[in-house]
């Protein structure tokens, strides 16, 4: 393809170029392909955060799969993935009329948040339209947001109200890109269900993986397991996985999300098209 476009390229132009040109475009574009290649291979797991606690993975397949493929599902994976702060006019509106019911002595401040962040979700959610479970969508959605303003637990009605409302109204500002990111993994989820070898959950959580191996391998580095029992095709062990039968030999000697033999590959293209600008020069200067 490079070097038929290089054929056709008009000769004032090809005559234009020089070889210290060409030189700089393959470093370049190389340099490109290998940041590419370390970004895909530095989240293997996507999004999902595997830096704490403690893991129970595995692979489920078909109907069982399909099933968890729910809102409470991909908390984890879309956990972060949104960052809209909340505004004045919320949190004030929602203090002030949690200051009014408020008790001191029966502080619950996830579930305080929830109260004040369920219900509003919810009506975004069924503004959308289509056939998501928008209770649960809701649920989850505030989860992510409320557990991360409650992480330190308030002592008093003041701090209460404050994180409880921080936690939903963030939640209201972040709402569409919380529910595009939960949809994109419900497709995902679905898709890898009707698969053989199946979809990843740890701890009940959808891992959106784009290469189930490549992660799985990367897991056992951290000395995470995964069990694959469900699988009919991944045979995976401490070190990660083997080829099963059903699968094309090779993918999982490549490094994870990384083309096999890429950079290679661009360079002999690359060094094709120097070739060929320069022989198309020389025909020019000689007609």
């Amino acid at each position: 393809m490079l070097l038929g476009f290089a054929n056709r390229m008009p000769r004032p132009i090809l005559r234009s170029m020089t070889y210290r040109t060409f030189v700089a475009f393959a470093l370049s574009t190389l340099s490109f392909l290998a940041t590419t290649n370390a970004a895909a291979a530095d989240e293997p797991c996507g999004k999902f955060d595997f830096s704490n606690g403690v893991f129970d993975c595995k692979i489920e397949v078909e109907g069982g799969c399909t099933a968890q493929c729910t809102p409470l599902s991909f908390k984890a994976g879309c956990t972060g993935g949104c960052s809209g702060t909340a505004t004045q006019d919320c949190t004030g509106t929602c203090g002030e009329a949690c200051l009014i019911e408020c008790n001191p002595e029966l502080l619950d401040c996830f579930k305080g948040c929830h109260a004040e962040c369920d219900a509003e979700v919810e009506a975004l959610c069924e503004a959308e339209g289509g056939t998501v479970d928008c209770a649960e969508q809701a649920v989850a959605q505030c989860d992510m947001h409320c557990e991360t303003s409650c992480k330190v637990p308030p002592s008093n009605c003041q701090d209460h109200c404050v994180s409880c409302c921080n936690g939903g109204c963030t939640t209201q500002v972040n709402f569409q890109c919380d529910f595009d990111c939960f949809a994109e993994l419900k497709g995902g989820c679905d898709v890898q269900c009707s698969k053989p070898d199946g979809a990843l959950f740890c701890n009940g959580q959808y891992v959106y993986a784009s290469d189930i191996t490549a992660c799985i391998t990367h897991l056992a580095t951290q000395g995470i397991n995964v069990d694959v029992s469900a699988s009919a095709t991944l045979e995976c062990g401490a070190d990660g996985c083997d080829l099963g039968a059903d699968l094309s030999a090779g993918v999982c000697s490549t490094i994870p999300g990384r083309i096999p033999d890429a950079e290679i590959l661009m360079t002999l293209m690359l060094a094709g098209l120097v070739m060929s600008v320069r022989r198309s020069a020389k025909a020019s200067r000689n007609p």
